[in-house]
Order: C-alpha cells, then structure tokens, then sequence
C-alpha cells in the first residue's frame, strides 16, 4: 500500500504542469490513448458526460464511486485531457479501490485548485457547538494533525485543494478542514455514505461562527447589490423623465420661438403690403395728378391753337379780300432806320411801318402812273402765304417752285413735294427749268446742274413723287425752302424721270460751280422749342425738337443755322441752347419725349447722360496717353523698360476696367432705345466698379512715377524737350503727361458724386434706387481703398519687391500681387520670415498675406538675417514657389501636443497635407500661429457674410406680379484666358438684388452648367435679366467673359410667340461667345 502511495503522489506531483517527467510507461499510454480515440475527443477534449459513463463501465460498483459526488464533480472539470485521463486509468485500475477511495480527494484537490465547486453547504440554524460537538474523533483528529502538519512543509497553515471538506469555499483546506477531508476518507473506506452537503455536527467549530457570517455577509452583499441596482435604475429613470421633459420643454420653446417668428414675418408682411398699397395710391393719385395737369395744359394749348388760328384765319380773310387787288404804290422814306425787316412808308396819305418781304423797289410805275419812277417807290407784291387759309389750298413761300397740274381761270392746282392744291395765278409767273443735256447758254458762262445721291431709301406716296433707293442719282432742277427739291432721275436705259423729292434723303455730290467751298464750323447746337414755318427764302424752316446748328450768332435776334443740309436764318427766341442749366437737354433732342417726364426724371436722365459722356472721354484719354506719350517715350530709348513700368505702371489695365464699364453703359443704353429714357443703371455701376482693383495699385505708386518723371525732367534738359515736343499733339489741348497721370485718381473720385447725383434724383420706390445705393457704397469703398492703398505705401513697395523678386510660375504665373484679392479687398503683406522644414532642414521664405500663405525657397543661398533686409531695395535674391499657394479658408494651424517643448514647431493642415514647420524662435512661432489663424478666420468670416448675403436676396418673398424661371444651359465658344487656352467660366445672374451664381466648370470654353433658378417680378417695363460670365480667379477679382441683358417685357413679348423655348443669346463686350438659355416668364392672375 505504501509503495502505490508513493506512485500516486509521484502521478499526482507530476500532472500537466511538469510533462518533464511520466510515471506512465509508453506501453500503457498506448493502450489508454486507443480508449481516448474511443470516445471521439474534439480538439483533445472529452466531456464530463463521456468521462462518467465510461468508468461506470468498470464494473465498480455505484456506492464505492460516489456516482453523485462524481457527478458534481464532472459539472466543475468540464472536459478532461488525455494526460488527466491515462492518469485516471491508471489510478482506478492500479490501485486497489480502498486506496482509490483514499486518495480519491487528495487527487481532486490537486486539479482543482483553481475552480469553485457548485456544492453549497447546508444552511445551519442549529445553536453554536464547543469542539466536543464535532462529529470527528479525537483520535482522528490528532492523527491527520500530525499528517497535516508533515504535509505543511512551508508551515503557510493551508493546502491548496477545493472538496467538501472546504467549508469556507476559500479553495484552501486549514487544519479542521483537512481532518474533515480525512475523516470523509475514512467513512467511503467504511462503506458508508458520503453527504451531499456537510451536516452542521461534522463542520469544525472554529469555522460555524465565520460561515454564519460568511453567509450573512453573501446575503448582505446581496442586499446591497439590489438596492444599488434599484437605485441605478431610478436614477437612470430621472435622468432620462429630466432628459425627456427638457426636450420637451425645448420643442415648445422653439414652437412658440417659430410661431413668434410667424406673427412677426406676418406683420412685417403686413406692414410692407401695406406700405405698398400706399406706395400705389400715393402713385395712382400722382398719376392722376399728372393726368390732370397734361389735360390742363392740352386745354391750355389747344385753346392757345384755337387762338392762333382764328388769328390766321382772319388774317387768311384779310388777304382774300386783296387776292383781286391791283398792285399799289407807296412813298418809301429810306432814311427812317428802323428794326430789321421792317420799312417806313406813306400811303393814301397814311404813314406808317410795314414788312420789308410785302414789297419790291421797282424802277417804272404800276399801271395806274406813268412816266419816270420816283426815287423810292415799290410795287407790291402780294404777301407770302405762312398758312392754308382753307382746306384744298396750296402753301408756299416767294421763291418757291410749283408744278402746275391744271389751270382753270384764276386758281391754279398745283403740288409741291407731297402737298397739293389750289392757288391764285398771279401769284406766280411761270419759269422754264433746265435741260440736264443743256450745259451752257449761248453768250452765257457755263454752269453745271448740282447732283444729288440717294442715301436712304424712299417710296412715292403721290404721284409726283420720286422713288429711290440707295445710290442712284438725281440731277436737282428746283429747291424749296420747304426742303422739297425738284430733280430728274438718272437711270440708264429707261426714261428719265422728273418728280418731287426731301433733301434729307439725298446728299449732294457737287456744287453749282467749279469752285467749292468749305462748310463753315457750327458755332454751338441749339434744340427748336416750337414750329417754325420760314416767311422769307432766307429763312429756315424747322419743327420742335428738331437739334440744328448754329453757324453765325452775329445778330442777337435772327442766328444762321443749318438743319438738314438746308442753310438759313432763324429766331432767336424759337430755340434753346443743348448746354444750358437743365441736364436733360444734353441727352434728349425730343422735346415731346421730355413733355411725359418729370422735372426730377429729366435732371435724372441728365446726370445719367453725363456720366456715360464723361466715361467716354476719360476713355478716350487714357488711349492717348498710349498713342501720344508711351508709344514714343518707348520707342525712343531715354527710358529703361523699368523706368517706363515706374511711370506707367498698369496703364493698359485701367484702359481694360473703363473700356469695359463703357461697354456695358452703351449695351444698356442701346437696349432701352438711342433716344429713350435709361431705366436702370445702378446694378451696371455696382458690378463693374467690383472690377476697378488696377486703379489700387495704380494710385499707391502714383507718387514713385511723380517723383521720378520730376526728376527725369531736372536732371535731362533734353528728355524735358521731348516731352513737351510731343504735347503739342493737337489732342493734348496743352496739357503735359503728368496732368494726364493724375485724371485716374480724378476719376475714381468723381464716381461717388455722379452716382449720388443720379440717386438724389431717383425717387423713393424706383426699381433703381437699391442698386444705386449698392454702387454708391462700391464706388466710395474704391475711393477708401485707394486711398489706404496710398497711405499704405511700405505695403505697397513690399508687394512690388515681391514682384520683382518672384518667378512666378505655374498657378501664379499671371499673378499681380499688388491688387485686389477674389473677395477681401486690397492684398495686403502681414507677415513675412525664415521658416524651415522639419525633416529636411530646408530654409524657406514664407510670405503671408490676406488671403492665401506662399511658401518659397531661394534659388542660391541668401544670407540675410531678418525680413527687413529680405525687402532692400539692393537685395538680388530670386525666389521660387516651393508649395502652391495655401488659401487661407482651407488652412488650419495646429500647435505641437507639447506646446511647452523646446522646439519651435508647428503644423499647417492644408485639406489633405500637413506641413510641419519650425521657425528659429518660440516668441516668432507664436507670431505665426497667432497672424495665420487671424487672417484664416477673417477669410472665412468674410465669405460666409457674402453667401449669407446672396441668399437673403434670394429669400426675400416678394409680392411681385410674377416670377421668371431661368435655365442657364450652356455657353459656346467663350474667350479664352489661361495659358492653355482655356477658361474656368461661370455664369451670375441678377435682376436687381437678387443674385444667383452657378458652379466654375475647369478648363473649358463651352461649358454646360444646366443651372436653375427663378426671379420675381416687380415691374414688367423696368426689370432686366443680366448674365454676366466670368473666369473663375482665386488670386483676384474675376476676369469678364461677357455680358447680356434681356428686359422681362422683350422676354414676354417673345413668348407670346414663342412659348417658354431654349434662346442662343450672344454675348457683349467681348469678341466671341454665346449662351443658351431656357425662359419662362409665369404672371400671377391680377387678385378680384
């Protein structure tokens, strides 16, 4: 027994832990290691399940192998190994069952160290037992004392092992437990049953006091365990009732926020319908207003005819009665002086002034005298008839040509030009016109017909009447003071015909004569206030608003003037000069246009006229300071290519901006009618005067070109003389170039006052009067710009060193750093230095500016020690990108994770890089850190104000009388500004306010946007649809591509014809490049 007491400790000192050593021989792992195959282990493993019914295949019997105990037992192994399962073998068929029995324990205690047993012992309500209550021997107790002691070599006072006998499930048996396990032992060998749970007599004393209180210990745990979870839970219940009534409570605040909003829009909307509706009365009874008083003043003017007329006739009557009159003599007394035209005479012994035109100095008496005239007398002639005395009558003046049609008694019927009628024979006397194949006279000097060209063509509405058509000729046989001319038309082949036809339709080829004359020079212009009818042949026939010229004001009272080719003299008081006090006399020579206006439209039109006037003589100027000044400084090599860009600067730029503005201003005023009033011109100035950012760059070195030119000239007698030589160009009217140099800055600060002119004539409620605002604001923030472009001048060198010193090449070969940025105004340098890369250690120069962050390296090294030297004037230093330009919207700049470290770094995170960057100084990357994140959140600030901006004009709910839809499908054949020949365009389309802008599309001349969006209308004859195209440029304002503008009446009228269908719109200001658009116009039905 004790020799297979050894084996068995030896197997049980040597489980899986040690495979060093086997007590099992190879023959008997053989044999078990086929019965493990048996039981078809998975991974190695054999369950508890087949372990038991293997073993119970033995032929033990079921009390000597604790099959319940066993059974507990196979729940906590699990699963069991091959190596724990040839061990078994061998203990149960090595062993006799008596020391099987034994060691049965000892072996499980070994195995399971680790686990807990499922065994819960038994509940005891028993009273508490001294330790002559334990069920265990004395004799037994001293006994396995003694063993434990042996077995407890390192004296710990426990062995390691979890069995019945561990009462406090500690998985460590103390002495008492160890004797219970014993003691267990002791009853199997006995054949006597083993407890399920320990009955409370065989727990040892020592250990019933700690299992109550273990046990009470459980059960408070358990306890507390509970209420903390209850407590969780209600915690967690309140949490989420606070949580909930929060949301709660925000959803109606927010209700209640949104209806407020609601009751709020909804009185604004009130409110500003009924501002409308009193706009409209307040219009309507203006209107009626006006109605009345141009009622009142045709009352008054016809009224005023009515006089005139009955002045006429009866002054008609006057005349009849003397039709059949003989011809009288009267005594002239021509040493009386008095007004022109105007003769003082005796008759029938009546003195007094008649006209000079009713009479004639005649040399022999009437048929009532005879013998020689008296020195003095006249005959007269009947009087020239201003006016048709009575329906069917023939007007004409002395002089006149009338071609006879029929004769009958005393009245004649004749025509002339396109009237006809009758007239008294004695009025006239018949006269014999040329032969156009007679050229001379016998005895008489030759004189050559006048021949006329047919300019414009001309139907015959008589039949008198000449039809012509450009070119063919016209020999004039007759001219009328009317303007009607009489001619024989030149046409090979056929009969030459003779007939009636205007002067204004015609232009003469050659004078009466051999010899010609030059035109004399108009004097001024002046605009006819009323009709005039010429009673003299040398008079001039006009109507009212009829523009004419003046040739000679010699005489106060009678001017020379021509209109329509045709010479004569005027009354003075009939007409009014184009220059006078009243603005609107410089646009309109209409004066029935300007009878419908206003006296503040008019003074409006004027000012607009005058703005687009002066416009085209600034633009006129800045090319002749091309023509006249730079192509000969130029071409005569006193200036260095760099002197030339100090004086000039970016003078072909300016000429770019204005000529372009000018452009739009004749588009718009072409649009509404040469003649016609101009409607809009606000949004034009607001949207060009965006594009003005040459005149920033222009201006700050407006002081450098001065100051050179001065000196220029003091130290260069000869460069003086040249260029005073080349200022006596007829076109410089005596001014020198350095006048010309300062008309920019003029300009610019003369927009604000031409635009607050047209505004303070605008009245409240026009269409125009928003965008004039916004273009005032424009015009006044180019002048602040400009004005700190010049005050800021050590900016503007720097920008200019930058220039000069950068090869600019790839993204920023076109770029001008000294100008305006896309959308922050002027650029600006604000900070500048010597960063280097973090790996590399390469040296960079970094230049900070406004808008976007450039990272450059030296082409050789430079050894200054600061950014002031880095802008010397003396400083060769070339440098090249190294990094595309960082746009300041898509940067963020981080500090390192220890910002406390001794190594300046930082990063710079650009969308999907990051640079990392070390300066020489910590104070010098706080700087940078500092300045990077200003300008980054200030460029972005910016551009969400100009989107927050363009969608509140768009959000604005109008209660126009319709909506426009526009589809802005494609463009075709768009002028090309990059290098590569291609564009970045997109469209932006306005009408007033409201503004929308489609997305740039890359590297194209036709690109296809197919963008949407909708405009509502105000006002059907003053709104205008504008698209402007664009190239999209990140480094300054972006550069015109074109411009149209359809008003919404042509658009309604076309659609009225032609339904909502896709238009090809050709594009102005620019040399190519069209647009497809798609328009539906959609009127609101009038409210009953």
């Amino acid at each position: 027994v004790e020799e297979k007491k050894t084996k068995l400790n030896f197997v049980l000192k040597h489980l899986p832990g040690d495979p060093s050593v086997w007590a099992v021989t190879p023959e008997e792992r053989a044999k078990h290691d086929k019965q493990f195959e048996t039981l078809s282990p998975v991974l190695g493993y054999i369950s508890g399940e087949q372990a038991r019914k293997f073993f119970l295949q033995s032929g033990l019997p079921a009390s000597v192998l604790s099959l319940s105990q066993l059974n507990a037992e196979q729940e906590q192994v699990g699963q069991k190994r091959l190596i724990i399962y040839n061990i078994i073998i061998i203990i149960f068929f090595q062993f006799p069952l008596g020391d099987l029995l034994t060691y049965r324990h000892t072996f499980l205690v070994s195995y399971h160290s680790s686990n807990s047993s499922s065994t819960t012992s038994l509940a005891s309500n028993s009273p508490k037992m001294g330790a002559s209550d334990w069920a265990v021997p004395q004799a037994s107790r001293l006994k396995y004392r003694q063993q434990f002691n042996t077995l407890d070599k390192l004296m710990t006072g426990y062995l390691s092992g979890k069995t019945l006998a561990d009462v406090d499930k500690d998985g460590q048996l103390q002495a008492d437990e160890f004797i219970l396990a014993m003691h267990l032992v002791d009853m199997a060998k006995t054949g006597r049953p083993l407890p399920l749970t320990l009955p409370q007599d065989l727990v040892p004393p020592s250990l019933r006091g700690s299992a109550e209180l273990e046990k009470r210990r459980l059960a408070l745990e358990e306890q507390q365990k509970k209420e903390k979870e209850k407590r969780e839970r209600e915690e967690r219940e309140a949490q989420e009732r606070r949580e909930r009534e929060a949301r709660e409570l925000e959803n109606r605040r927010r209700l209640e926020e949104e209806r407020r909003l609601e009751r709020q829009r909804e009185m604004e909307r009130q409110r500003e319908e009924e501002r409308l509706r009193e706009l409209e009365r307040k219009e309507a009874a203006k209107q009626e207003m006006e109605r009345q008083r141009r009622e009142e003043w045709e009352r008054a003017k016809r009224e005023e005819l009515g006089r005139k007329k009955e002045g006429e006739q009866e002054e008609i009557s006057r005349l009849r009665a003397k039709k059949k009159m003989n011809f009288s003599v009267m005594q002239v007394d021509e040493h009386t002086v008095g007004e022109p035209g105007w003769l003082c005479g005796s008759y029938r012994g009546n003195r007094g002034w008649f006209p000079q035109s009713y009479a004639e100095k005649c040399l022999t008496p009437a048929s009532t005298q005879s013998g020689p005239t008296s020195p003095g007398k006249m005959s007269c002639l009947p009087p020239p008839l201003n006016t048709s005395p009575e329906v069917g009558d023939l007007t004409f003046v002395e002089g006149d040509v009338v071609l006879v049609l029929e004769k009958e008694g005393e009245w004649w019927r004749g025509c002339i030009g396109d009237q006809t009628g009758l007239f008294p024979s004695n009025y006239v006397r018949p006269v014999e016109l040329p032969e156009v194949s007679q050229t001379s006279r016998p005895g008489g000097p030759t004189k050559k017909p006048e021949v006329a060209q047919a300019v414009t063509p001309t139907g015959a509405s008589m039949m008198h009447q000449l039809r012509l058509s450009p070119g063919q000729l016209i020999v004039v046989l007759a001219k009328n003071s009317t303007g009607w001319w009489l001619g024989e038309l030149q046409a090979r082949g056929k009969k030459r015909q003779r007939g009636w036809f205007h002067s204004s339709h015609v232009k003469l080829l050659g004078p009466s004569s051999s010899k010609s004359s030059p035109s004399p020079l108009p004097v001024c212009q002046v605009i006819a206030m009323y009709d005039y009818t010429a009673a003299n042949q040398d008079e001039l026939s006009f109507s009212k608003g009829q523009l004419i010229n003046i040739l000679d004001k010699t005489n106060p009272d009678w001017w020379k003037g021509e209109a329509n080719r045709v010479t004569g003299l005027l009354p003075t008081n009939y007409v009014k000069m184009t220059t006078e006090s009243d603005p609107s006399q410089q646009w309109c020579a209409d004066l029935m246009t300007l009878d419908t206006m206003t006296p503040q439209e008019r003074k409006r039109q004027g000012y607009i006229h005058e703005l687009i006037q002066t416009e085209e003589t600034y633009v006129e100027d800045l090319e002749l300071v091309l023509e006249v000044f730079y192509k000969p400084m130029s071409e005569s090599g006193r200036l260095t290519e760099a002197e030339m860009a100090v004086i000039f600067v970016n003078w072909r730029e300016l000429i770019m901006c204005n000529s372009k503005l000018l452009k739009a201003l004749r588009v718009r005023k072409k649009t509404g009618g040469e003649n016609m009033p101009v409607q809009l011109i606000g949004d034009l100035l607001a949207s060009e005067l965006a594009h003005m950012q040459p005149y920033i760059r222009f201006c700050s070195c407006q002081l450098n070109a001065a100051a050179l030119l001065q000196s220029k000239t003091h130290n260069q007698p000869d460069f003086k003389d040249f260029l005073k030589k080349i200022a006596t160009n007829y076109r410089c009217k005596g001014m020198p170039l350095s006048s010309f140099l300062l008309k920019p800055m003029q300009r610019i600060t003369r927009y604000p006052l031409l635009i607050k002119n047209i505004l303070e004539h605008t009245p409240d409620g026009h269409a125009d009067r928003g965008p004039l605002r916004e273009a005032l604001e424009r015009a006044e923030e180019l002048c602040s710009q400009v004005n700190e472009g010049v005050r800021e001048k050590e900016n503007s060198d720097r920008l200019e060193w930058i220039q000069s010193h950068m090869q600019c090449e790839g993204p920023i070969e076109h770029l001008v750093f000294n100008s305006l940025t896309n959308c922050l105004g002027p650029r600006k340098l604000l900070h500048s230095g010597r960063l280097y890369k973090t790996k590399s250690s390469r040296e960079l120069w970094a230049f900070l500016f406004n808008d976007f962050l450039l990272l450059t390296h030296s082409a050789k090294p430079f050894s200054s020690s600061g950014s002031d030297k880095l802008f010397s004037p003396k400083t060769n230093i070339q440098l090249k990108m190294y990094k595309t330009p960082l746009f300041l919207n898509e940067v963020l700049v981080k500090m390192p994770p220890d910002p406390s470290s001794d190594e300046p770094l930082f990063h710079v995170s650009h969308i999907d890089r990051v640079y990392t960057l070390k300066t020489e100084t910590l104070n010098e990357r706080a700087a940078w850190v500092q300045k990077i994140k200003a300008a980054s959140e200030h460029f972005i600030e910016t551009e969400k104000k100009k989107r927050e901006k363009a969608y509140q004009a768009r959000s604005l709910k109008s209660s126009g009388i319709g909506r426009l839809l526009v589809t802005v499908i494609e463009a075709q054949e768009l002028k090309a500004c990059k290098p590569n020949g291609k564009s970045n365009p997109y469209c932006e389309l306005t009408m007033g306010a409201q503004c929308y802008t489609s997305r740039p599309i890359s590297d194209t001349l036709s690109p296809k946007w197919n963008f949407n969006c909708q405009f509502f209308i105000k006002d059907l004859y003053q709104d205008v649809l504008c698209i402007t195209v664009s190239e999209k440029d990140q480094f300054s304002p972006d550069d015109f591509l074109g411009r149209v503008e359809v008003p919404v009446a042509t658009i309604k009228k076309e659609m009225e014809s032609k339904g909502a269908a896709t238009r090809r719109l050709l594009l102005h200001e620019v040399p190519t490049g069209e647009v497809h658009v798609k328009l539906d116009l959609q009127l609101y039905e009038p409210t009953k």
